[in-house]
């Protein structure tokens, strides 16, 4: 059965994919075709000729300077830096007729072996733009004349009009983004039965994909990766760790969603917690009397899952959810592998360090249903949690936390899931 890996374009993203490529060596998953476009073309040429730490070590330092010539003097996460970005790209579009990349095309010569790529048992195909002839062109590794490697590959790089055009002999060529950004029907007649398809879900088309069998399996990021115009070693070793988390999860070798955790650790977690945590849930729900309360309690997708359609998927789920809210209200870090128990070890620490305003009377703006001004979802958080250390038992409590669940169920879950762990790890 052949197997094909599809890349699509993205530009500065394009370390997400050589992380899904570490992650294929890491589970022996062979490819036996490449097709990309724009970045996707550029990447799979090192996947054809099995260069991966060349690969790697030019997305791992890859800046402004690499690909323009050009240094970004500010931090690019301030708004100055954000600023001279802007700048740059404007100049160039509206002043340059589009960015001078003859400074990657430098670094595509010296990095790309077209003697070891054209020897390789893996095929290839990339898609461009022929402005000249005003359409679409998909090549083939036989069709790319010899020599001529890195100009086709530049071809379906040259994203117009931020990039100036491709002059190739007697055509002009821009980017294949404007055609296909995701060429899984290349891949399919180039004889793929099996299909993993990259997407950075960037700017660009994507043709239908024609009626197959093929086994197709898309992986794209979790979570936000910067854009497609910024080329920076920061945010090119953030993109790659999302590529080799996400890969990973998509082959079950991981847990977890946006947070990435060890194999089994979110089964393993709910295994230790789950009937805790819904006898806790069931003691604050059962003791109110008020069917109004009840019956809005319920129309809530997760206490209606708990309680009417309970299921051990469904649940655990419910858990995960909870798991990973909780890791982005703490800010931790979406790059991380993480061991469950260290994770909620963690989230104790963080709990334990949050200070309650004491000039913000959460109390009475939930009784006024006033919860947009309830920004500080950690003060929230913990607010919440200190009630339920109140006692679960006390009629008064459970009436107010039920109120708070109605209100505010992301937040009432999280710190029952922290007052779950945190009393189990007492007793």
């Amino acid at each position: 059965m052949k197997r094909a890996l599809v890349l699509s374009g993205g530009g500065g993203k394009g370390a997400y994919q050589i992380g899904v490529w570490k992650a294929l060596r890491r589970l022996h998953v062979s490819i036996d075709i490449v097709t990309g476009t724009s970045v996707g073309a550029l990447n799979g040429a090192y996947v054809v000729q099995k260069d991966y730490l060349k690969a790697l070590l030019l997305w791992k330092n890859i800046d402004f300077s690499q690909i323009y010539n050009k240094n970004i003097e500010h931090n690019i996460d301030t708004f100055e830096g954000k600023k001279e970005i802007a700048k740059m790209y404007t100049k160039g579009i509206v002043f340059e007729g589009g960015m001078n990349v003859d400074r990657l095309e430098e670094l595509v010569a010296k990095t790309l072996h077209e003697k070891k790529f054209r020897k390789s048992k893996i095929d290839y195909g990339l898609v461009t733009f022929n402005l000249t002839k005003l359409k679409a062109e998909s090549l083939t590794k036989k069709d790319i004349p010899k020599g001529k490697l890195k100009d086709y590959l530049m071809a379906s790089a040259t994203c117009y009009p931020v990039f100036k055009k491709k002059e190739i002999e007697a055509s002009t060529f821009i980017d294949g983004g404007v055609y296909d950004n995701l060429p899984i029907n290349l891949a399919l007649e180039m004889g793929a039965e099996e299909i993993i398809a990259v997407d950075l879900k960037a700017v660009g088309l994507k043709q239908k994909v024609k009626e197959n069998h093929a086994d197709i399996r898309i992986i794209s990021p979790k979570n936000k990766i910067n854009s497609f115009l910024v080329f920076d070693s920061k945010e090119a070793r953030r993109a790659f760790h999302f590529g080799y988390n996400d890969t990973m999860k998509s082959y079950h070798a991981l847990d977890g969603e946006l947070y990435t955790f060890k194999k089994g650790n979110i089964k393993s977690n709910y295994e230790r917690y789950q009937k805790q945590f819904l006898m806790n849930i069931h003691h604050i729900f059962h003791s109110n009397k008020n069917k109004s309360i009840m019956e809005h309690l319920l129309s809530i997708s997760a206490f209606n899952k708990i309680f009417k359609k309970p299921s051990t998927k469904g649940n655990i789920q419910l858990l995960q959810k909870t798991i990973e809210y909780l890791g982005s209200l703490f800010d931790f870090n979406a790059e991380k592998i993480y061991d469950i128990r260290v994770y909620n070890k963690r989230l104790l620490e963080k709990l334990d360090k949050v200070e309650l305003d004491p000039d913000v009377d959460i109390e009475s703006l939930v009784r006024a249903k006033n919860i947009k001004t309830l920004l500080n979802k950690q003060n929230t958080i913990k607010y919440i949690y200190k009630k339920m250390e109140c006692g679960l038992m006390n009629k008064k409590i459970n009436k107010e936390l039920c109120g708070l669940a109605l209100l505010l169920s992301k937040e009432f879950l999280g710190a029952l899931y922290l007052y779950t762990i945190s009393n189990q790890k007492k007793h």
